[in-house]
């Protein structure tokens, strides 16, 4: 009866054990794609300083001399926070969802590839004034900075195209 006792309490701090290492990878797992906010980053693109100042909610607000500073810093912090859902939306407007996905997408990517989304965000992104297309520009250098950071730090382990302006209209 103490034998089977004595096990008894050797498989439950094994298993305690194994519980605690567990949650304490699957913390150190997922907390590796958080940035750090609150780091100062230094990329190429900016005419000044911009500040991103983030609340209590994680709502970035963005300080800068210039609308163009202003907007790369709009861009950088949405990839910050949004880059897996950005290029997602992209891949789907485009259409290439089962590049990802496989061959359970290929009737989405058939019915959006008809809809013709990213072609027409192209012409779309032609008819822009030249303010708004400034703009976007600066937007989409500030989501490549932060990309020219992710691949950084990937190691060799592939990387998503960079950003270009029309899919922020699609």
């Amino acid at each position: 009866m103490l034998r089977i006792f004595r096990w008894l309490v050797r498989i439950i701090t094994g298993l305690i054990v194994l519980g605690i290492l567990g949650v304490v990878l699957l913390y150190w797992f997922f907390s590796r794609s958080i940035p750090a906010y609150d780091e100062t980053l230094t990329v190429a693109g900016l005419d000044q300083p911009v500040e991103i100042v983030r609340d209590n909610a994680g709502v970035p607000h963005i300080f800068g001399a210039t609308d163009r500073d202003v907007y790369f810093g709009l861009g950088l912090a949405h990839a910050q926070d949004r880059l897996w859902q950005m290029l997602l939306l992209r891949r789907t407007a485009q259409g290439r969802l089962s590049e990802l996905f496989g061959a359970r997408t290929v009737r989405t990517d058939e019915l959006l590839r008809r809809f013709d989304l990213y072609a027409l965000s192209v012409r779309s992104a032609e008819a822009q004034d030249d303010y708004t297309r400034e703009a976007l520009q600066a937007y989409s250098e500030g989501v490549n900075a932060w990309l020219n950071e992710v691949i950084e730090g990937a190691r060799g382990r592939g990387a998503p195209e960079f950003w270009v302006f029309e899919p922020s209209i699609a």
